[in-house]
This record gives C-alpha cells, structure tokens and sequence, in this order.
C-alpha cells in the first residue's frame, strides 16, 4: 500500500521529510505511485517498495536508490547525473530512452526481466551484475567501467568505446549487433572495431 506522506517527500525532493516518515510509518511504500517531470536532487531513497512505479521525464541529479524494490518500475526519457542503484531490486524494471551520466548500478538483488532499451551511458559503472531473462539494446556506453556482469540476456546494436572491462563474462548471452573500440578488453560476442569513425 502506498504512503502518500513518501510520495510527496520524493516528488518535493525532501530527504528529512523522506527519513521522518520511514521513522513513523512502518511498511511506508511509493507502490503503483507516477511521477512526471520531477527534478530529484542529492537524496538517497532507500528500504521501500517502488513496485510498479512509473517515472517519466524526470531528472534525478546526484539521487540513490539503495535496497529499494523497483520490480515492475518504468523509467522512460529521464536523466540520471550522478546517481546509484545498488542493492537494489530490478526485476522486469523497464530503462527506456534515458541518459546516464557518472552514475552506477551494482550489486542489484534481482535483475530477472530487466530491461534497458535506447540509453546513452557516459562515464557510468556496471558493477556486479547477474542477469537472468534480460534485454539490453540500442545503447551507447562510452568512457566508464563493467564489472563482473555474467547471465543470461540478450544484446542488440550495444556499443563500447573506451570503456574498462573486468571479468564480463559473455557465455550464456545472445549477441547481435555489438561492437567494442578502444576498451580494455572486447567481450565475447563483440566484433572489435578500431580507427576513427566516419560522421554520417
């Protein structure tokens, strides 16, 4: 059930209104909550349930999610500068048409259906991540790190440049479309291209 006092806190960006509600509500959830054009700065949402959220054209600016559950949650065109997820749950979570920028996920507990379709990712780390059923397509990561990434997924048209890469392991993945250039290391599955790229 959702708590209208945390829906409120996030969408003002309020993190001592976020902390004095977890402190007086016990199971206080976002649940099924939408959210639209909000702009989140540097607050860590943390230990509720945002099952089924929706997050539309918002900018999140130094924002974390830790230990949230984000089963089910859609993000669609919104701006991540500076955030984390970690430790949380991305189970059938939905990234579409976003930006990162210098942020990170790691450690996430459940990423089965996880899907990130048409993102750009600058300077960003992937740390820790098991996929199970995942779909990660059309995207650009440049810059940044990947880190102990393994599981089953499928990826289409993903592109690495310059990216640092430790221990990805590729094997149960399906892979169509994918290039690496200038990275540490070309990940099984990726045709490796190198020299400058015509601007088209």
């Amino acid at each position: 059930m959702s708590s209208k006092e945390i829906i409120r806190a996030i969408e003002k960006s309020d993190e001592s209104a976020f902390e004095d509600v977890l402190g007086r509500v016990k199971e206080a959830s976002a649940e099924g909550a939408s959210f639209k054009g909000l702009h989140l700065g540097a607050m860590c949402i943390h230990d509720i349930s945002c099952v089924n959220t929706e997050w539309e054209a918002c900018i999140f600016d130094g924002t974390s999610f830790e230990g949230v559950d984000l089963q089910g949650a859609y993000f669609n065109g919104c701006t991540f500068h500076e955030c984390r997820f970690e430790k949380s749950v991305l189970a059938e979570a939905s990234f579409d048409g976003c930006v990162w920028q210098k942020s990170e996920i790691s450690d996430a507990e459940d990423l089965e259906g996880l899907e990130v379709t048409n993102c750009q990712f600058k300077d960003c780390v992937w740390r820790g991540l098991h996929f199970v059923d995942s779909t990660l397509e059309s995207l650009t990561i440049s810059s940044g790190r990947l880190e102990h990434l393994s599981g089953i997924a499928d990826l289409k048209s993903v592109v690495l440049r310059n990216v640092t890469v430790e221990h990805v392991d590729t094997t149960e993945m399906s892979l169509s479309g994918c290039t690496a250039s200038g990275c540490s290391e070309v990940p099984r599955g990726f045709t490796a291209c190198e020299g400058r790229r015509r601007r088209v």
